[in-house]
């Protein structure tokens, strides 16, 4: 498949997960490994998933390392329950558990969906209200997380792409570079909705490099030249440290 853009992610990922959550869960297992597959090999949410383990060290650092279902002491699971405090350190450690799981090549019958007994003490509970339990404290909370990224994450280095709420606002800056350019010319104008276009697929290193290569060639070396493009960047993104 080839790398999707942001808007087209979000509708793939809510498509995938709404697909594992409300369908018969006896599939659930191959389409959670499937759905990861899908994550791990689409740019932005691959750079996603490092931005967890980046911003959620403890959590990722004290979770046993084995990727099996073993039995966990009573003291290290209280000890990781105690720092989910917020519904986002519930959906880094729904991530960091199931990516444990995905990451054992041969996969084995309710491979994900056991450890809600393991963290969780569900011995006894009906199948389908395990599968219940997994949703609610493993795969839901991860999938928000994803969302929050998707439309609420901030770019902190330039490997990082740009969030749906972070290019509302860079769109909105370039509209207003293009209203207070006079006679703005039809081939400029093409150039800053190409630039707008490419946010939705760009890092910020990527896109500082297409930029710098559009001052040269293109019709932009009109507004900005190679001297002030760094300034420009910095305008459109409200960052100096991230560019050098």
């Amino acid at each position: 498949m080839r790398p999707l853009s942001i808007v087209e992610l979000e509708s793939k990922i809510t498509s995938y997960s709404d697909d594992i959550i409300f369908s018969d869960h006896q599939y659930n297992e191959e389409k959670i490994t499937q759905f990861f597959n899908f994550l791990h090999n689409q740019p932005i949410s691959r750079r996603i998933l490092e931005r967890i383990y980046e911003d959620f060290p403890n959590i990722h650092t004290d979770l046993p390392k084995s990727g099996s279902n073993v039995r966990l002491q009573p003291n290290i699971k209280k000890q990781i329950k105690s720092l989910l405090k917020t519904r986002e350190d519930q959906g880094a450690f729904g991530f960091f558990t199931i990516q444990n799981l995905y990451e054992i090549e041969r996969k084995f019958p309710h491979q994900y969906i056991d450890i809600t007994d393991i963290w969780y003490d569900r011995t006894g509970t009906k199948h389908s209200e395990i599968c219940d339990y997994f949703l609610e404290k493993f795969f839901k909370p991860f999938i928000e997380l994803l969302d929050w990224y998707i439309y609420e994450g901030q770019v902190r280095n330039e490997r990082d792409y740009f969030s749906k709420k972070e290019i509302t606002e860079l769109n909105e800056k370039l509209d207003k570079i293009m209203t207070k350019q006079d006679g703005i010319g039809e081939l400029l104008f093409e150039e800053i909705e190409n630039i707008k276009e490419l946010i939705l697929f760009l890092n910020k290193k990527n896109l500082l490099e297409v930029i710098k290569g559009k001052v040269t060639d293109t019709a932009l070396g009109l507004l900005i030249n190679d001297e002030n493009v760094t300034s420009f960047i910095n305008h459109i993104t409200k960052s100096t440290s991230l560019l050098g």
